[in-house]
């Protein structure tokens, strides 16, 4: 049997991939459309918010002077000259002795410089009583306090949230600039596959077309062709040339490795790479077709989901300039061993604030994966980890 002509280590192989960038392109779309989107420009304020000096309580806007005359047991009395409510603009001036009744939000009239909450105050018909003093400004939110116009107020990219989409459309802001979905294809490989809703002896229920569609799915990614195919150089040919013209990368599961029927490898004359010191998942091949990128990956479910994990992500991140998995350094519950010479992808749960690994006895064992909370590395040059210590975890998708 042949065998890689080079292992890499996976910083290494993992350089060699991203010097070789996915190229993207770019396109206006309504917030409407945005959410989950990649932001490929800064965004900047177009004005002031709030636009306008605005009440944040609801009372009545005064002279905060008027107030200052007032002794316990001896209001200031005011006469109201109008009311508004948020949306509403006096036409009225604020002038000594005056007051406007006012809600939370509406736009402070001429002349006031403050609002007195109701609380304090007592008002029959137009007469108004102050039951306490007031400094300037107090319970008014000044324009521009939250943003000022030509503020930067997200930058390039960031995964548009609601919340982000929230904050710009309150802005005035209509439509945003993005980073194009990755056009994507997938190819799945083998004989082995059932493919109805029945079981059959001898065959599997193929898993991967639905695991990696929806991975790219999350990642903000266009999924624009899934073939299932058996292990047929003829057939395998026709799905990489019918998915190069819809695509901007390609996928392509079973064939990595070099048994008899691993077909995928041999349709490509030159890899980047071809083979990465990892667990599990070695059998990893990246190259180009036409300019086209090409992951060539394991069949097993759970290796194919490491090198989605290790090698996928990372590469669409750099083409998005964003970061799409979440992690955070915790605390390991449980010796775990492991071998010098590779880098192991660990499946773990979170126990009580513990990373805790799963058990598990090889890359077929896809249950691991749905036990799991994320994952842990453990690099080459390191033979274990021990209780206690701090190590970067990372949450699945």
């Amino acid at each position: 049997m042949r065998e890689f002509k080079e292992l890499l280590p996976y910083s290494e192989a993992l350089e060699r991939m991203l010097s070789n960038p996915l190229e993207t392109g770019v396109e206006n779309v309504g917030l409407e459309n945005a959410v989950g989107r990649v932001l490929s420009d800064d965004v900047s304020s177009p004005i002031d918010s709030p636009p306008f000096d605005r009440a944040a309580m609801d009372g009545y806007a005064i002279r905060a002077e008027d107030s200052f005359g007032y002794r316990e047991g001896h209001p200031v009395e005011l006469r109201v000259i109008d009311d508004i409510t948020a949306g509403q603009v006096s036409s009225k001036a604020v002038s000594p002795g005056a007051a406007v009744g006012i809600m939370t939000g509406a736009k402070m009239p001429e002349g006031a410089d403050c609002v007195i909450m109701q609380e304090f105050t007592s008002r029959s018909g137009d007469t108004l009583k102050l039951m306490s003093k007031i400094p300037p400004s107090k319970n008014v939110s000044v324009r521009g306090e939250d943003t000022h116009l030509g503020d930067k107020v997200l930058m390039s990219g960031t995964r548009l949230s609601p919340r982000h989409l929230a904050y710009v459309r309150s802005l005035g802001v209509d439509a945003v600039t993005v980073k194009a979905r990755p056009k994507v294809s997938i190819i799945v490989t083998g004989d082995e596959f059932n493919l109805t809703k029945k079981s059959e002896e001898g065959k599997i229920f193929e898993s991967n077309s639905l695991m990696l569609s929806k991975l790219l799915d999350a990642i903000g990614c266009d999924v624009r062709e899934m073939s299932i195919v058996p292990d047929d150089e003829g057939k395998i040919q026709d799905a990489i040339a019918s998915a190069a013209g819809k695509s901007d990368l390609l996928l392509i599961t079973g064939g990595s490795s070099f048994g008899k029927k691993d077909m995928a490898h041999k349709l490509f004359d030159k890899f980047v790479f071809h083979g990465v010191t990892i667990k599990p998942g070695r059998p990893f091949g990246f190259t180009l077709r036409g300019g086209m990128p090409c992951f060539i990956m394991s069949g097993y479910p759970v290796a194919a989901y490491v090198q989605f994990c290790l090698f996928v992500i990372p590469y669409i991140e750099s083409a998005m300039g964003t970061t799409i998995l979440k992690r955070a350094f915790l605390p390991i519950g449980v010796e775990r061993p492991s071998a010098l010479g590779r880098m192991e992808f660990v499946r773990c749960r979170i126990v009580a604030g513990n990373v805790e690994p799963i058990r598990s006895s090889g890359s077929s064992m896809i249950s691991s994966l749905a036990m799991a909370d994320g994952y842990i590395l453990i690099d080459e040059l390191t033979e274990g980890i021990n209780p206690g210590e701090m190590i970067e975890f990372t949450y699945f998708l």
